[in-house]
């Protein structure tokens, strides 16, 4: 914490209390540093040096103090060239690097680093306090502003630790949330709590806070000259260095394994350099679904010969996962997925402290539909925009979709006709309803019935989705709709959900998890790939740059989602429970919405008449999280911990 008044109200106390909230991150030491107006703490997951780079670390006349989550994988070539200057390194360690290149850089030190990080640095010199995230948000930081103090934190439970920050709902966000399933932007559901966005610094000096822009997802320089060999050759490379540098570990290290490409690219180049049989985890379900791993991560296992570890769950598992994710999640995040990756970040802990994973390469090689459908709505839209007069005819059907979808002939329609309403619309709001699957999950006419009066207002009034959406929009806008779709992306669902989903699952089990695919070279890199050699088919450069490490089966796998049987299970084995918490007349939130109309939606999805799965998930992930967090002591509860297997 900071006083960033400057009247010498820094107390160590709150932030040792912060910090015993966070031993999860960080079971192997605590350290801290205290002085008048600043007070930090850390919890140390030791990865690297793991005697000798224990947190704070200072400069060599300590006027400098680092706390740090995270690692700098290129810190082996930063200390080299931070000696030949004449810096003196007290550690063998990689955080002790920022701090040098902060002595010889200031705020352009971000530049030189590739890794994955969240720090607070204090200049004592210059009573300066700089608080950072890595470039693309692997590592949270949660900020909240009270009485001209500045708190901060990895997760909000340890800002929640203290008497300055009481845990509140921000009634002004929740429509937000049900719309995306997530948070977009750096609001959350706590009131006056944000997080730090991906690739800024917050600096505190003078009695002032002041943002620093440090690193966007680039925009294209101009017309790419290589041909496409030389692109794939060329990625090839930078996915080779990728792999190499997050392989430094002091500890042992796997890889999370699904049944796909991002993966198995990953681990082809692990094999190409690791030592001895490396460990794989999977996770899959007890119970057959389309996109169910197990079988085609075996596959590959068994071709690298790995030491390979599965995670089978049931819906009885998931249930129980699910309670313990929401704690840990902080923030509510309607991610089943995530849920799942939670129970498999538990199996893997028990063999290994890190893992590497295949995240983002669907983001940055053009993997999802959204990369194909928002180019097709810009399009559609100045196409189209004759046809503007029946968007209110198609609205009006928006009711009946969850209806539709019982039928097998016309259980498509809630699929396209809100791909057309949305081109008939204006371009920012056409393109906020495609990317939140507005119309599909969610949608207006929805709202209307569901939301109670406060809601309804707040929503109405705050317009929240909307006003961060357009500033997305435009710092993700590119002269090619294919590169807008990148950016777009990469600024929604991997900032709000992806990221922040695999840092807390992970994390709850003391383990750090990976992403090579984000190393910044690599992202200038696919940003920078033309669109027609990008989108010729699905993630074709990543597919061909890996050709000579892959079998074919694994290469010519279709895309496949990374899902959960959810549909299933809310239609059965979990449907109980789902009703049980929804309409227990004690709910926090059943005072949000129409008692008549929330009971309506879940007897009609329960009986069949309709599906609204997503819709009920989101609602019963916001009803545990408030019962956590708003209803409760903030201290670990029992649901922590995991049951027996």
């Amino acid at each position: 914490m900071v006083d960033v008044a400057g009247q010498g109200r820094a107390s160590l106390a709150a932030v040792q209390a912060m910090s015993a909230l966070l031993r999860h991150r960080g079971p192997d030491g605590d350290g801290f540093y205290s002085a008048a107006n600043v007070a930090l703490g850390m919890r140390r997951l030791s990865i690297i040096d793991i005697e000798g780079s224990d947190q704070p670390l200072y400069n060599e006349d300590r006027s400098i103090a680092l706390v740090f989550n995270g690692e700098i994988y290129n810190y082996r070539e930063l200390r080299d060239e931070l000696l030949r200057a004449g810096h003196t390194l007290s550690t063998e360690g990689d955080g002790e690097t920022i701090i040098h290149l902060y002595e010889d850089y200031g705020l352009d030190l971000f530049r030189r680093l590739r890794g994955m990080y969240a720090f607070a640095l204090w200049d004592a010199n210059r009573d300066r306090l700089v608080l950072a995230v890595d470039h693309i948000g692997m590592k949270p930081l949660y900020l909240a502003e009270r009485d001209g103090q500045l708190l901060f934190a990895s997760e909000v439970k340890a800002l929640l630790a203290t008497d300055r920050v009481q845990a509140e709902l921000n009634l002004g966000v929740v429509d937000t949330f049900l719309s995306f399933g997530y948070m977009i932007g750096e609001d959350t559901l706590f009131a006056g709590v944000r997080r730090l966005s991906p690739g800024h610094a917050l600096v505190v000096e003078g009695g002032q806070t002041r943002l620093h822009c440090h690193w966007q997802f680039p925009e294209p320089a101009g017309e790419n000259p290589a041909s496409e060999d030389e692109i794939i050759a060329e990625a090839r490379r930078l996915l080779e260095e990728a792999v190499h540098l997050h392989l430094r570990s002091d500890v042992p290290l796997g890889l999370f394994l699904s049944g796909g490409i991002d993966s198995a690219a990953v681990l082809a180049l692990m094999a190409r350099e690791a030592g001895g049989r490396i460990r794989t985890f999977t996770v899959g379900y007890d119970t057959p679904t389309p996109d169910n791993e197990l079988l085609h991560a075996r596959r590959i296992a068994g071709y690298f010969q790995t030491d390979h570890h599965e995670r089978v769950i049931s819906a009885d598992d998931w249930w129980d996962g699910f309670n313990r994710y929401v704690y840990f999640h902080d923030e509510p995040n309607a991610n089943p997925s995530a849920v799942s990756l939670l129970l498999l970040s538990e199996l893997t802990a028990q063999h290994v402290k890190v893992v590497l994973t295949g995240l983002g390469g669907d983001e940055l090689f053009g993997g999802y539909a959204h990369h194909r459908s928002i180019p097709w709505a810009l399009a559609a839209h100045e196409r189209w925009r004759w046809l503007s007069p029946l968007e209110p005819s198609l609205a009006a059907l928006e009711r009946f979709y969850p209806a539709f979808r019982r039928y097998r002939y016309i259980g498509a329609l809630p699929t396209y006709l809100p791909r057309l309403r949305q081109a008939l619309l204006p371009r920012e709001d056409g393109l906020l309803r495609m990317q939140s699957f507005d119309g599909v999950v969610f949608s207006d006419s929805l709202r209307v019935r569901l939301y109670g009066e406060a809601l309804m207002s707040a929503w109405r009034a705050e317009q929240h989705k909307e006003r961060v959406y357009r500033d997305i929009l435009e710092r993700s806008w590119r002269s090619d709709p294919f590169n807008t779709a990148q950016a777009l992306v990469i600024n929604t669902w991997l900032a709000g959900n992806a990221l922040l989903s695999q840092d807390k699952t992970a994390m709850a089990h003391s383990l750090e998890a990976r992403v090579p695919y984000f190393d910044p070279l690599l992202l200038a890199f696919a940003a920078a790939v033309p669109p027609e050699i990008r989108m010729k088919s699905n993630k074709v450069v990543l597919r061909e740059a890996m050709r000579p490490y892959l079998p074919d089966f694994a290469l010519e796998r279709p895309k496949q989602p990374f899902g959960t049987p959810i549909l299933d299970w809310f239609r059965h084995d979990l449907a109980e429970r789902a009703c049980a918490v929804l309409l227990d007349p004690a709910a926090t939130i059943r005072d949000l919405f129409s008692p008549v109309e929330l009971e309506r939606l879940l007897k009609a999805h329960f009986s069949g008449r309709e599906s609204q799965v997503e819709v009920i998930f989101r609602l019963l992930t916001l009803e545990l999280w408030a019962q956590r967090f708003l209803r409760t002591p903030h201290h670990e509860p029992d649901i922590i911990r995991p049951a027996a297997n």
